[in-house]
């Protein structure tokens, strides 16, 4: 049995929570960003960037890279989300108020 099929054979599938995107999940279950090609390549996919929907499984079942940290994570129940809301975005595109106004533009001094 090669190891290939011995690691494939082993996989389980979470869901991702919101917010998440592939580097959360790869700390979360891998304990490092160091292995999000190896979860890139085992579901197929091929964009960093590409954003991960709630509905879809995504394979996990590779051997952790720090298993410490994934213990730290698993015992206190936390699950990274570092992804932008759109309302996060929103408030980024539109700043406004004095802490973004430039003098002489858009803050008149009489």
């Amino acid at each position: 049995m090669s190891t290939i099929y011995k690691t494939l054979k082993s996989m389980e599938t979470i869901k991702p929570q919101e917010n998440q995107n592939i580097f959360d999940i790869s700390l979360q279950e891998y304990g490092s960003i160091e292995k999000v090609f190896d979860l890139l390549e085992d579901n197929d996919k091929f964009d960093l960037t590409e954003d991960i929907s709630v509905y879809n499984e995504l394979k996990i079942g590779r051997e952790a890279f720090k298993k410490d940290i994934v213990e730290y994570y698993n015992t206190r129940n936390l699950k990274p989300a570092t992804s932008i809301s759109e309302e996060e975005q929103y408030l980024l595109n539109n700043f406004s108020g004095i802490d973004y106004m430039i003098i002489e533009e858009d803050f008149i001094i009489y």
